[in-house]
C-alpha cells in the first residue's frame, strides 16, 4: 500500500479543497484553504495495486473526499466488483488505470445526480471564496447570496430549476475570479464536473 500511496497519494491531495467554515456565516469569513500540492505526475495502478489500496481505509477515505462518494458506497464493493470496475474504468485498455481514468470512473459508477450537485457545490464554494474582496462583498449583498446559503444548508434538497438558477449565478460570478485560480480550476478533474453540471442544469 506504501508503493501505491507515495504514487498516487500526492494526485489525490492536490485535487481536494479543504473547506475549513468554523461556523461562520458569510463567504468573506468561510473563504477556504485550497491544499495544492505539486502537478499531478503521470502515475498509473495495476490490478494488484488497486486491490491492496481499496482495502486501505485511508485512503479510500481520501477517494470519497476527492469524488464526493460516500466510502460507504465504495467499501460495498467485493472482489469480483472491484475487478468488474478495474476493467470499466480503463479506457484505454493498457492493463492499467492512470488518475484520471480512476477517479472518473469512481464518479461515473457510483455518485447520483444529487452528490453531483452536492459536490459542485463544495467545489464552487471553494472557488468563491477566492473572488476579489469586492466582488465578494457585491455578493453577500446581492440577492444571490440568499440562494447560495439555501444551497449550502442542503445541496440535494434543491429543485432542478433552482439548480439551475444557481449554475447560472455561479457561472456569472466566476468569471471575475484572478487568473491562476482559474487556470488551476479548468485544468482540474473539476473542471469535468462543472461541464457535467452545465449540461444538466445550465439551459
Amino acid at each position: 500500500m506504501d508503493r501505491y500511496a507515495d504514487r498516487f497519494g500526492s494526485d489525490l491531495d492536490r485535487e481536494i479543497i479543504v473547506l475549513r467554515k468554523k461556523g461562520q456565516d458569510d463567504l468573506t469569513t468561510i473563504k477556504p484553504t485550497v491544499e495544492l500540492i505539486s502537478e499531478a505526475s503521470k502515475t498509473e495502478m495495476s490490478l494488484e495495486e488497486f486491490l491492496e489500496a481499496m482495502d486501505d481505509s485511508d485512503f479510500v477515505r481520501r477517494v470519497a473526499e476527492k469524488t464526493g462518494v460516500s466510502v460507504d458506497k465504495i467499501d460495498e464493493l467485493d472482489l469480483v466488483s472491484m475487478q468488474a470496475f478495474f476493467e470499466s474504468a480503463d479506457k484505454d485498455n493498457s492493463g492499467s488505470l492512470d488518475f484520471d481514468e480512476f477517479v472518473n470512473g469512481i464518479i461515473q459508477s457510483f455518485r447520483s445526480y444529487d452528490e453531483d450537485f452536492s459536490h459542485f457545490f463544495t467545489v464552487v464554494n471553494g472557488l468563491l471564496g477566492q473572488l476579489p474582496d469586492d466582488k465578494t462583498l457585491a455578493f453577500i449583498e446581492s440577492d444571490g447570496f440568499k440562494l447560495f446559503e439555501a444551497v449550502g444548508n442542503d445541496p440535494k434538497a434543491i429543485d432542478k430549476e433552482s439548480r439551475g438558477e444557481f449554475f447560472t449565478m455561479v457561472n456569472e460570478l466566476l468569471v471575475d475570479l484572478p487568473e491562476p485560480v482559474m487556470k488551476s480550476f479548468t485544468e482540474s478533474n473539476d473542471f469535468d464536473l462543472y461541464k457535467l453540471i452545465a449540461s444538466r442544469y445550465g439551459g
